[in-house]
């Protein structure tokens, strides 16, 4: 297995829907791929950490290269790696904000604003230093948003399988009505019928 590391700019600015996109489509490419690693983003700059089997990296690094949501991509590391890093992420992404942002030892005022691709390119060693940094869990809520979509989709999927098994039933139970009105057998069992209908259909 191999992981490369690399930091590029962003060509324009990518608002939160944007991050959510990139990531949803990461999430469920590098899961098929078996791919994990970690990306962190902030004032217009990528710095992604990528490892899995050589023969995926390689193809999927060069496919970055030529990603129009990236310019000036400049390989930081490329390493054999005997055990994966970043096992439990198919996609680890950090937001930088000051608050959480460390103080690396190369460089101990570096603060939020410095972390540009200009910036980094001239200090590689605090861009190493940062990804060692956030390779222990940090859950950005913008992750935390994809679960919970999911979660919702889920959920929602589920709602809209129950009603269309009520609406199913009602459907049924209408036109078992109906017959048996045309047929002058109405009764109490298909009083009950609608009765459960109606319950059922109240609910949805």
């Amino acid at each position: 297995m191999i992981q490369i590391s690399y930091l590029s700019a962003a060509t324009q600015p990518m608002s939160t829907q944007d991050l959510m996109s990139l990531l949803d489509t990461c999430l469920r490419r590098n899961t098929e791929r078996g791919v994990t690693g970690m990306l962190l983003y902030g004032n217009e700059t990528f710095l992604q950490a990528l490892e899995g089997d050589e023969a995926v990296v390689e193809p999927l690094y060069e496919t970055i290269l030529t990603d129009p949501r990236h310019a000036d991509v400049q390989l930081l590391r490329r390493k054999t790696i005997a055990h994966r890093e970043y096992a439990d992420w198919s996609m680890g992404f950090k937001r930088i904000a000051g608050a959480t942002l460390p103080h690396p030892d190369a460089v101990l005022e570096f603060s939020d604003s410095e972390f540009t691709a200009d910036f980094l390119r001239q200090h590689v060693e605090i861009a190493e230093e940062l990804i060692d940094h956030y390779r222990q869990p940090h859950w950005e809520p913008l992750v935390e948003a994809l679960d919970e979509r999911d979660r919702m989709l889920k959920h929602l999927k589920s709602t809209l399988a129950h009603t269309r098994g009520c609406l199913g039933l009602a459907t049924l139970v209408l036109e078992g009505c109906a017959e048996a009105g045309r047929g002058g057998t109405f009764g109490a069992a298909q009083a009950r019928l609608c009765e459960t209908a109606l319950g059922m259909l109240r609910q949805v």
